[in-house]
């Protein structure tokens, strides 16, 4: 984990209030497993940093999308080649590689992200991949021809307006024997409660310091204890955490 101030290399719109920005890391960002993600300092006055899903990496890049939700995110849009932002990076634990053969990604909305770095991950072990990917509709749709290059995608649309209608568990492979899901509560508990298989979730929670020091990001387990999706997490076994 390191503090560090980075270079903007390219900050793009991808879809709909959707942006890719691709920063130079210098080398010094030791990723170790998809799934992983940097907590970003945005321009005052806004003091608390947003955690960003890592897509992909390089020995000298680091890739994040991000979605303008709210007046911090909407800073990092103004942001141009040469412009330096302060992340801090990687934290939490990424998905574990599986055993099994025939593996299915379930993304939805800027859960789709981190699917892109697992894919290509799961490709080079030479896993069968397909992928699920949920959209609201054909204006929010981002990374189909990026994932189509290591799985077997389908895009779903909630309106119907792009790929197939309706929602992701309507249309995952049914011969997949592990699933892997980053999403909003409510669809990570669709998808957790629709397959009996195998999986993991990774979870989207607001975080305060990132490194399980604040306790702003607690979840309940089954078990009766307690976890913090930044420091545990993100990503946890589909039976671990209770989903409100």
């Amino acid at each position: 984990m390191r503090l560090l101030d980075v270079e903007v290399i390219e900050n793009t719109r991808i879809a709909a209030s959707t942006y890719e920005m691709t920063v130079d890391s210098r080398g010094e960002l030791a990723i170790q497993k998809p799934g992983q993600f940097v907590h970003v300092l945005v321009d005052p006055p806004h003091y608390l940093r947003r955690p960003l899903s890592i897509a992909s990496w390089t020995k000298t890049t680091l890739t994040f999308v991000y979605k303008t939700f709210g007046s911090g995110t909407k800073t990092l849009v103004n942001k141009l080649p040469g412009d330096r932002i302060n992340l801090l990076g990687p934290l939490g634990n990424g998905f574990p590689m599986p055993e099994e053969e025939r593996i299915v990604l379930i993304g939805g909305g800027v859960g789709v992200p981190p699917m892109k770095g697992l894919a290509q991950e799961l490709t080079r072990r030479g896993k069968r991949v397909s992928a699920v990917l949920g959209f609201r509709s054909a204006d929010d749709v981002f990374y189909e021809e990026e994932l189509n290059a290591y799985a077997d995608v389908t895009i779903v649309t909630e309106d119907g307006s792009y790929g197939k209608p309706g929602l992701v568990t309507e249309w995952v492979d049914a011969g997949a024997e592990v699933f892997y899901a980053c999403g909003p509560n409510p669809m990570l508990k669709a998808v957790r409660d629709a397959f009996p298989i195998p999986g993991f979730i990774s979870m989207e929670e607001r975080m305060g310091c990132a490194i399980g020091a604040c306790f702003a990001c607690t979840m309940k387990t089954f078990d009766g204890g307690y976890v913090n999706v930044c420091k545990d997490g993100p990503v946890f076994p589909k039976d671990k955490v209770v989903l409100p």
